[in-house]
């Protein structure tokens, strides 16, 4: 599922209908040669029946199981569970369908991405009689969406990577960076004044996933410009030719140690007191202190608190001239 976080679609009303028995068989027979999962839950009654299709895709038996709503929802994502809720709420306040994707959760423990039309039966008076609900199983559907976006996102990181024709480009470029004067070492409370520019961030990490994670979280920031390196070299030829005002620096790279790689970049004019954070899978205690000890600004635990990660850059900025 690529996002479950949006709403749900409504749809207008269609005129009010009620199917007789026979309209439903018949309905049932075309969800079932389709693979429709269809749903009828039955107002006066309270019961709640599904099609052969609707078993086989949500993983329960026929034989000797009593479906009713709570048993049904108990088979929806924890994660997506208020968003159905919420649906079916809305069905009931205002006339007509709702299209939305959800995940369910059969007992075999698989995990299935459906999408469904919810609507209600009604009277010639347009009073509810049932919902029903026509369920598909885009589960594949959804695995190739995602893995369109992820290698999307991959193309999108490789981009921002540290490699030799990348920065011939970006010197040749009109972007201006190499132009740019490298400013002195900055005080710990520097004055403000004229326009502000983005924060520079300096990413150093092997790890493409960390590095794609990185990137997609720092892109909901309109105030971070960010540049990223797959080891200490590209690193450092980075920082060499576009001062950045934060360092995130690996601890283990193919190369070298985050804090050799420090070492080396506090040789830089400009970079010598510049706020650097070194973000590790190393949990344990000591390995924060020795990085603390080797001038490290803070220690990022993988996986990455973006919320503390968030309020350390809003520190930084609040002392750092980006002008």
């Amino acid at each position: 599922m690529t996002d479950n976080s949006s709403t749900f679609r409504h749809i207008a009303p269609e005129p009010a209908f009620g199917l007789a028995e026979s309209q439903r068989r018949m309905q049932q027979q075309l969800m079932e040669s389709t693979g429709v999962a269809q749903s009828v839950f039955n107002l006066k009654t309270q019961q709640l029946n599904w099609n052969n299709r609707a078993y086989e895709m949500f993983g329960v038996s026929p034989v000797g199981t009593v479906m009713t709503l709570e048993t049904a929802m108990d088979l929806v994502y924890p994660d997506d569970l208020e968003m159905v809720v919420k649906a079916r709420d809305q069905l009931r306040k205002v006339p007509g369908a709702l299209e939305l994707d959800y995940r369910i959760i059969r007992p075999d423990g698989g995990l299935l991405d459906v999408h469904t039309m919810l609507y209600a039966e009604t009277d010639g008076q347009g009073r509810p009689l049932a919902y029903v609900e026509l369920s598909l199983d885009v589960t594949e559907r959804k695995r190739v969406e995602n893995a369109l976006i992820h290698s999307a996102r991959l193309c999108r990181v490789l981009d921002k990577v540290a490699t030799d024709g990348y920065w011939e480009q970006a010197e040749s470029s009109d972007s201006g960076y190499r132009e740019e004067t490298i400013p002195a070492p900055l005080a710990a409370n520097p004055v403000h004044s004229g326009p502000q520019r983005k924060m520079r961030i300096l990413y150093v990490e092997d790890n493409m996933y960390n590095l794609m994670l990185f990137d997609d979280v720092m892109r909901t920031r309109e105030d971070v410009d960010m540049r990223m390196a797959q080891n200490g070299a590209q690193g450092y030829e980075v920082a060499a030719t576009w001062q950045p005002d934060v360092l995130v620096i690996d601890g283990r790279l193919p190369d070298t140690h985050g804090i050799d790689l420090l070492k080396r970049l506090r040789e830089l004019p400009g970079l010598e007191s510049t706020p650097a954070f070194m973000c590790s899978a190393d949990t344990l205690p000591e390995h924060k202190i020795v990085a603390e000890q080797a001038g490290f600004t803070g220690y990022w635990t993988k996986p990455v608190d973006f919320d503390k990660v968030f309020d350390e850059l809003d520190r930084v900025a609040a002392t750092t001239d980006l002008r």
